[in-house]
């Protein structure tokens, strides 16, 4: 919990919560220090879990929004 991650090919999970921010157009967000990792969701045969083809799920949240208590505005990455 609120570290970082990474998904499939190495992708850092802050760098994909703020591109798909600013696609969607909230410029506010499109910082990549301004998001943590809420929970991740380990698949494999290590852990048991399997998420259909999604491989592992990551939850980012804004840190500000975080640190205020607020848990409105979330991501969810697969892969």
């Amino acid at each position: 919990m609120l570290g970082h991650a990474t998904i499939q090919g190495g992708l850092s999970c802050c760098g994909e919560a703020s591109s798909l921010a600013a696609s969607q157009g909230f410029g506010d967000l499109d910082d990549l220090d301004g998001w943590i990792v809420l929970a991740r969701l380990r698949a494999g045969s290590a852990t048991g879990r399997v998420f259909w083809d999604a491989c592992d799920l990551v939850i980012m949240a804004p840190a500000a929004d975080v640190a205020a208590g607020r848990f409105d505005c979330r991501v969810l990455l697969s892969g």
